[in-house]
């Protein structure tokens, strides 16, 4: 749990003299009890401490590495910030609970771009979001208007539809590209969400952008002729 005096959005980090990363890590580290999760399973101070000292040491090299380190360790702070509140204060957080926060959102996003091409479980999306994977649906399903299998199953479709597109790849291989487990997944599953094959769509698609092409070359030769 964090110190009960003093939260760490109100000590500032000044290089110049004030406080330091390294004493924000330290008087994190005194209170001697780890932080938790919002669904309960403890993330250890050491971590922070690990975070914010990393980020003390790449200021001298790598403003970008030391941001990303100092941005881990405010999710971690933030996130324990706000199940304390909830537990405190439950009744302002009857509504916000049904919802993912914006850093939650962004890193459910990253992981299915990242994951597209493999199996990705309910549990696999929740974990990023520190919330457990009931909780995490409830509010996915509020903030996206739709389920996270529903969510997943369209980005799979919109991944095919662009290699579709832009490659000359057996649809065999596409499907398995966007973790399809083959051709004919990908044809049932493009169906109910387009409402045609896959190989009409692609044909249709590709005769749409020749046509201008081909106008454009004719309309070429018979100026230069």
């Amino acid at each position: 749990m964090l110190m009960e005096t003093t939260r760490p959005s109100e000590q500032p980090i000044d290089p110049s003299g004030g406080t330091t990363l390294n004493s924000v890590a330290h008087a994190l580290a005194m209170n001697g009890r780890p932080l938790e999760r919002p669904d309960s399973s403890p993330i250890p101070y050491a971590v922070l401490v690990k975070l914010l000292h990393s980020a003390q040491q790449a200021l001298d090299g790598d403003d970008d590495e030391a941001r990303r380190f100092i941005v881990n360790a405010a999710d971690l702070l933030g996130a324990e910030v706000h199940r304390r509140e909830a537990t405190e204060f439950p009744e302002r957080f009857q509504g916000a609970n049904r919802h993912l926060a914006p850093w939650q959102a962004r890193r459910v996003i990253e992981f299915v771009e990242e994951n597209l091409g493999g199996k990705i479980r309910l549990e696999d999306l929740a974990k990023p979001t520190r919330l457990g994977p009931r909780q995490f649906s409830r509010a996915f399903s509020s903030d996206f208007g739709e389920s996270p299998y529903a969510y997943v199953l369209r980005r799979r479709i919109e991944r095919a539809k662009e290699m579709m597109l832009l490659t000359d790849e057996p649809l065999a291989f596409i499907a398995v590209r966007c973790g399809l487990s083959d051709q004919p997944h990908l044809t049932r599953m493009f169906h109910r969400f387009v409402g045609e094959s896959p190989a009409s769509w692609r044909r249709r698609h590709r005769s749409a952008e020749a046509a201008p092409e081909s106008a454009a070359v004719e309309q070429h030769e018979a100026i230069a002729a």
